[in-house]
Order: C-alpha cells, then sequence, then structure tokens
C-alpha cells in the first residue's frame, strides 16, 4: 500500500514537473521569429522530458541556438538513428535513445547541431528558386559548419570537456559521405 501511494505521488510530481517544463519552453522570447511553442515533442515522458530539459538549457545559456532550433526545428522524434528532415513537413528531428540519454549536454549539443542543416536547407530555399541541392545541407562540407556550430553550443552550455573532445575528433564531418544513401543512413549507429 506505501508503494502503490509513493507511486502515484511520483507521478503527479513528474508530470507537474513536466508540465512546467512544457509551459516554461513554450513561452515566446519577444522579438523571436518563432517561439518553441511550434516545436512538436513526441515520444516517451521520459523521452520528451529529456528534449524539454535540453531546451531549457539551450534558452538558459545560449539563446542564439535557441533560437537556431525554434526557427529552424518544427518536430523533434525518437527515431532508429538520429537525423535531420529539414525538407518535411514539418521539419524533423529524429534522436535515438543512445544520443537522448547520453547526458544532458549531448541531448542539448546534438539538438544545435541538427537544427544548424535545417537552418542551411531553409535559407538556401528561401534565397533561391527550384529545389535545395544535398551538398547546401548534407555532406562533408555541411557536416563540418555543423559541427563548428555544435562545438561552440557545448562551450556556451558547459559541456564536459570528454564530450567536447570526443566533438573535436568528428569536427572534419568525415563521418558522413557527400552522396550518401538510404543504405548509408540505414548502417548509421548514432
Amino acid at each position: 500500500m506505501k508503494l502503490r501511494r509513493f507511486l502515484c505521488i511520483l507521478a503527479l510530481l513528474l508530470a507537474s514537473v513536466l508540465q512546467a517544463c512544457h509551459r516554461e519552453c513554450t513561452s515566446s522570447a519577444p522579438g523571436r521569429e518563432v517561439s518553441a511553442a511550434r516545436l512538436e515533442i513526441s515520444g516517451s515522458p521520459r523521452f520528451s522530458n529529456q528534449v524539454h530539459q535540453a531546451l531549457l538549457l539551450l534558452k538558459e545559456r545560449d539563446v542564439e541556438a535557441y533560437t537556431i532550433v525554434t526557427n529552424y526545428v518544427r518536430r523533434i522524434q525518437p527515431g532508429k538513428h538520429s537525423g535531420m528532415w529539414a525538407y518535411k513537413t514539418p521539419p524533423t528531428y529524429e534522436m535515438t535513445d543512445a544520443t537522448a540519454f547520453y547526458s544532458l549536454t549531448w541531448c542539448a549539443a546534438t539538438i544545435a547541431h541538427d537544427s544548424f542543416h535545417s537552418k542551411l536547407y531553409h535559407e538556401y530555399q528561401k534565397a533561391h528558386d527550384g529545389p535545395v541541392p544535398d551538398v547546401v545541407w548534407t555532406g562533408t562540407a555541411a557536416e563540418q559548419q555543423c559541427m563548428q556550430h555544435q562545438l561552440a553550443v557545448m562551450q556556451r552550455i558547459g559541456a564536459p570537456q570528454r564530450e567536447i573532445d570526443h566533438a573535436k575528433q568528428e569536427a572534419d564531418g568525415q563521418y558522413v559521405k557527400d552522396k550518401e544513401t538510404w543504405g548509408d543512413y540505414e548502417k548509421r549507429k548514432w
């Protein structure tokens, strides 16, 4: 009986925390194009809470990165592999549990990283007629830009040095291919 009562109280507290996080993430900041209210987060309560906490970390410690996320990502959801679907309606970041739960700072940094892919895509689309070439937002050169953004964000949000060192090792973007196929995407370990 005590365990049941404890679990009920714990569930109520968790619901209260999630509701407070949701209110905090969906409050709009003056002068912003888009607020996080238009950012849909799906997945388990644990996944949603981790993403909300990562967004709060970005909002508190790196407003520029938070603004890029809220302007260029409309949905964050769990996926078999992590990746940005900038061309989807709405632009969607899929994230594996391994990425989301490695640490809060890693979760926030990868959201920032993939939002930059979407920024590259949408800025090109806005400035040019016709389809967006893949090389604009995917491949080695784009990956290098996104990794530089991620590294800067990691510094500002106070990521542990081991995470920053790992990201620096990947900063050349050589872990992706310039003409990545669906099969290459399916082979991802992240």
